[in-house]
């Protein structure tokens, strides 16, 4: 159960990304990106509590393992919703950055 802690822990720092990610970008995309990341987080905590309810999952390894296998279509979307979330954040904030604005 320590790996599920951790792993909710992880996701309010992925929140506190968003809130970051909202204040370095301009207006409307940093809300966009904010929105779409905090959406995707809640998402995967929905579905990963109803992983544990379902008890498919027990430990942080089992997480993973269900993801990769795709074993729950529902924690498996969340979980590369929210990947592809960060990942074209962090593409917008890299561009930004590389052109000075």
């Amino acid at each position: 159960m320590k790996g599920m802690l951790v792993f909710a822990v992880l996701l309010l720092a992925i929140c506190a990304v968003s809130l970051g990610i909202n204040a370095a970008l301009p207006s409307p995309d940093g809300a966009l990106f904010a929105i779409a990341i905090l959406l995707s987080a809640a998402f995967t905590a929905v579905s990963l509590c109803i992983e544990l309810g379902e008890g498919r999952i027990n430990d942080m390894g089992d997480v993973m393992k269900v993801v990769e296998t795709g074993q729950s279509l529902r924690l498996t979307l969340a979980a590369y919703g929210l990947g592809c979330s960060l990942a074209a954040a962090t593409a917008v904030l890299v561009y930004q950055g590389l052109l000075g604005g």
